[in-house]
């Protein structure tokens, strides 16, 4: 895993290196290990890069093809490297000079075209420049793994893996697009394909942006579908356990030490077990809390007895303070940091890099086989007669969310209760998109400023909802489609940043194309029965593989972190300082009184605003340069065209 960044100036006009080697550099903690720029006039490519494959010089990036017509900066792994090597040397006499997959991009990209992308299995951001047809591609994995910005303007493109670098290059605002920002404080993220700064965005998961003299171009190769094959319980077990060992299998390739992170969640247990099953001894991490509603060792400690694999256990109350870390989750995500699971990875993440640099993750097993209860609740909602019902359940769920002040559980079963008949009864959106939602819907109007007038009347949720209005089907088809394309984002998004603002490489399995392909052929009635438990047959595929009972039969906690609890303790002294004394830190954009109000009802616990303040917080953070260190000034390799 590695930084990139990149300046192309559409006007003609030379770049200037120095700009571009201070928007690399902000990605220091993504590639500590070396620093690259290429310039040929009005076109440069940087890059920072970790070193997980050759290890040598010749592994350094921006690289190019021998003829020098394709450069690339790559961010990422291509797991069928060597077989995408064997397909090009069969037609072309390629000598490659290194076994880094870098090396492989520019070529396959001269044999195939754009189609190379699509032939590539592997978590990716790529910027490719093609020297003969002036264009220059930026591409993303299939799921969006991955992060890549940029930004288009008449005379210019910059892009890079984080928000950061485009700000750098001093071509792109720091202010905030209200319909961004608007989805970002119901949702906890922008959009697959927005981003938070006015005039940014994101290349699309599964997609190629390309950008010449005549335009901006968008081609998708891929996207989630749903087309059921697999009806049969014991079929669909048999083709995922084949499926994700190859799987697995591929992306155990490295030249340095691998883990695997290790919850005592099902998603995380087939992916040691079935590591384990092919002979492979690598340690296991698993974050401990004090508070055991938060806990999972005692679960994972079964599953690494089982493997006898060598279990490390992360302190995830401990470490650095808890302010320094709330800086450092401001500073990895630009102030973006909803996922309230942030703090906890982030912690984890840091401990973990001391003793590994690429580890193997469960995520994803939930949004592809069904595995959070607001399935459940969707498919009750459907059963209602919401119509008749809407006025009552909104007045409900209003009155409900300001009852329990203090409660202050992962999700506390009051904020459930109020988010289910807020879901029912708000109109802006189909129930299922609500779930979710930080900041309630009745808060807006008091909360919004002068520069968020203007979306009051817009649904926070049509992003959201353009994924789950795309596909006919019942509403559980239609709910996983929109999760995959929409509401992942924002997990993958967590687990990037989290991971590389440690310089900790972090593959994702249940990711791959191949395991999402077949999941997209299994029924929901495997995944969700009318009377199942969620993702059944991944509990079914994890009994096979020996799970304990303890961890099938248990119900599902997630990775999240008490964040009520450490803005009314440990984050306090910070939230006083950015919302009751500064409160105009995000204005025109909120109300100040309105925000001062929030933080004082929550921190002196007269109400829990936990969901709805988190993002608030983050982002004032980041507008008063909480956690914006400079980079320093490392060694650099360049080269001039």
């Amino acid at each position: 895993m590695c930084g990139i960044a990149g300046w192309l100036q559409r006007d003609g006009r030379p770049i200037d290196a120095r700009v571009l080697r201070t928007m690399t550099d902000t990605l220091v903690h993504r590639g500590p290990d070396n620093s690259g720029i290429w310039v040929d006039g009005r076109i440069g490519l940087g890059h920072r890069r970790l070193s997980i494959r050759d290890l040598s010089p010749l592994g350094r990036q921006p690289m190019a093809d021998s003829s020098g017509r394709a450069v690339v900066t790559f961010n990422g792994e291509i797991y069928n490297d060597s077989e995408l090597r064997e397909q090009l040397l069969r037609d072309h006499p390629i000598a490659f000079r290194s076994t880094c997959d870098a090396e492989t991009i520019p070529y396959a990209y001269l044999a195939w075209g754009l189609d190379a992308f699509s032939r590539m299995e592997g978590i990716f951001a790529i910027a490719l420049w093609d020297r003969e047809t002036q264009t220059l591609h930026l591409a993303r994995d299939a799921i969006g793994t991955k992060p890549l910005f940029y930004a288009v303007t008449d005379a210019s493109v910059v892009f890079g893996s984080e928000p950061k670098a485009l700000l750098a290059s001093g071509l792109v605002s720091d202010k905030f697009d209200p319909e961004s920002l608007h989805a970002f404080l119901a949702t906890g993220q922008p959009g697959p394909a927005d981003a938070l700064f006015s005039g940014m965005q994101q290349v699309p998961p599964g997609s190629v942006v390309s950008i010449d003299a005549s335009g901006v171009t968008i081609t998708t190769y891929w996207t989630p579908r749903r087309d059921p094959q697999i009806f049969d319980l014991d079929e669909a077990v048999g083709e995922l356990k084949s499926t994700i060992s190859q799987v697995i299998q591929s992306q155990l390739i490295s030249d340095v030490d691998l883990g695997v992170l290790l919850s005592g969640g099902i998603d995380s247990t087939i992916v040691t077990l079935v590591a384990n099953s092919l002979g492979v001894e690598m340690p296991v991490f698993t974050a401990s809390f004090a508070d055991k509603t938060y806990d999972e060792t005692d679960l994972a400690g079964m599953v690494a007895r089982k493997t006898r694999l060598r279990h490390e256990i992360i302190d995830g109350d401990g470490g650095i303070d808890v302010e320094t870390a709330f800086r450092g989750v401001v500073h990895a995500t630009d102030g973006q940091a909803a996922d309230t699971g942030s703090m906890g990875f982030y912690q984890l993440a840091g401990a973990v890099s001391r003793k590994a640099k690429v580890v193997l993750s469960g995520d994803g097993g939930d949004e592809f086989f069904a595995g959070y209860d607001t399935y459940r609740a969707t498919r009750l909602a459907a059963k209602l007669p919401t119509r008749m019902i809407a006025p009552f359940a909104a007045s409900a769920g209003q009155g409900l969310y300001g009852m329990f002040p203090r409660a202050e559980g992962r999700v506390p079963r009051s904020a459930k209760a109020s988010r289910f008949l807020l879901g029912v009864g708000a109109g802006d959106a189909p129930p299922h998109l609500q779930w979710r939602r930080l900041a309630p819907h009745f808060m807006l109007p008091s909360l919004y400023g002068a520069d968020m007038q203007g979306v009051l009347g817009i649904s926070p949720y049509n992003r959201y909802a353009a994924f789950y209005d795309s596909i006919d089907g019942d509403v559980l088809t239609r709910a996983l489609i929109a999760d995959q394309r929409y509401h992942l984002q924002s997990v993958l998004a967590k687990v990037d940043t989290m991971s590389m603002a440690h310089a900790l490489e972090v593959r994702v399995p249940l990711l791959d194309r191949r395991v999402m392909d077949l999941a997209g052929r299994i029924d929901t009635s495997l995944m969700l029965p009318p009377k199942g438990r969620p993702k059944h047959v991944l509990r079914r595929l994890a009994t096979k593989l020996g799970a304990p009972d303890a961890i099938t039969d248990g119900a599902k906690k997630g990775f999240n972190t008490p964040i009520a609890t450490l803005m009314r303790g440990p984050l306090a002294r910070l939230g006083d300082q950015l919302l009751e004394r500064n409160p105009d830190l995000l204005s025109p954009y909120l109300q100040v009184d309105t925000v001062r109000k929030l933080w004082r009802d929550h921190r002196d616990s007269r109400a829990n605003h936990a969901f709805a303040l988190w993002p608030i917080l983050t982002l004032a953070a980041w507008r008063a340069g909480e956690g914006r260190p400079t980079a320093p000034a490392l060694p650099h390799s360049a080269s001039v065209a």
